[in-house]
């Protein structure tokens, strides 16, 4: 029964591929176009490979925005390697639109070609900075600056994607990123405070905080316990008692975040930090139920 419901769709794909066969250059570009923007991929690839190979075959080159018609028609049929050929080929004899580096970035995109995806979204901004797709071109390419680590290029692109990723946690989460590497730690607590008033699970703005009260309290402890082992006075152990008054609150705050985060996700180095913090807090059987589920 499926057979006989696929003869109809494969006739009308041969007979709009005789039909084509007749008709000239301008005629099957504007019946690729028109079938593409109607959503018939199929009738519009046929149309634009109509074109290719006539012109290959007289050992020439189509148009370009042949080229890039027949590679978007590709991509939408998720043929992505036919798809980065055509669209190559675009580039290749020196063709250039907004539409042929979009498609390019997709393509780049699926195929996880993170350096060539971030080129052809440079060469978008850096020729169209117009472009219908600008915006969405500047918050994909803010991500990939994230995903390289490139850190200075993610700060300098940030206050153009800065509006628009005021309610977008993704952008959001990259920028505290960005700053948690540069060491910029007022903008890092702005921004994870701001995240997880918007998604309360949100595991960079997390680690933000509980990274932050473990290190402030690691470190305090570890201080003072130096100075007064070196220095045994009353003075230095009054000291060191007014310092754990700060260290416990901020362990505390560190392992709220640590079980939320190991609880979304119980990693090993959640549970190391977890048993390290139980150490502190004296609490040995907590402690020993972490490092077990660390190793």
């Amino acid at each position: 029964m499926k057979f006989f419901k696929f003869i109809p769709g494969l006739l009308l794909i041969l007979l709009l591929h005789s039909c084509t066969s007749s008709l000239n250059t301008t005629e099957l570009s504007a019946n690729g176009e028109t079938a593409y923007k109607a959503g018939n991929y199929e009738a519009s690839l046929i149309a634009y490979e109509q074109i290719i190979e006539k012109s290959e075959s007289k050992g020439k080159n189509a148009k370009g925005p042949v080229y890039v018609g027949a590679g978007k028609a590709a991509l939408e049929l998720n043929q992505i390697e036919k798809a980065r050929k055509y669209l190559e080929i675009a580039r290749g004899i020196s063709y250039s639109s907004p539409d042929m580096y979009e498609s390019l970035v997709r393509v780049y995109k699926i195929i996880d070609n993170l350096s060539k995806e971030i080129s052809a979204l440079e060469t978008y901004r850096k020729f169209y900075p117009q472009g219908e797709k600008i915006s969405s071109i500047n918050s994909r390419l803010f991500e990939t600056y994230v995903e390289s680590e490139n850190w200075d290029s993610a700060l300098k692109l940030w206050p153009e994607v800065e509006s628009q990723a005021q309610s977008n946690v993704n952008l959001l989460s990259g920028y505290l990123i960005v700053n948690k590497n540069k060491e910029n730690l007022s903008v890092c607590d702005k921004i994870a405070q701001q995240i997880l008033k918007i998604d309360a699970s949100n595991i960079p703005a997390l680690e933000w905080y509980a990274e932050k009260y473990y290190w402030k309290a690691e470190n305090l402890y570890l201080s003072e316990m130096k100075a007064y082992k070196e220095k045994r006075t009353q003075s230095q152990y009054n000291k060191l008692l007014k310092a754990l008054e700060i260290v416990y609150p901020d362990y505390r705050k560190s392992r709220d975040y640590y079980l939320k985060l190991y609880k979304i996700e119980p990693n090993k180095d959640y549970a190391n930090y977890l048993g390290n913090i139980f150490t502190r807090l004296d609490d040995k059987e907590k402690a020993d139920y972490y490092y077990k589920k660390a190793k």
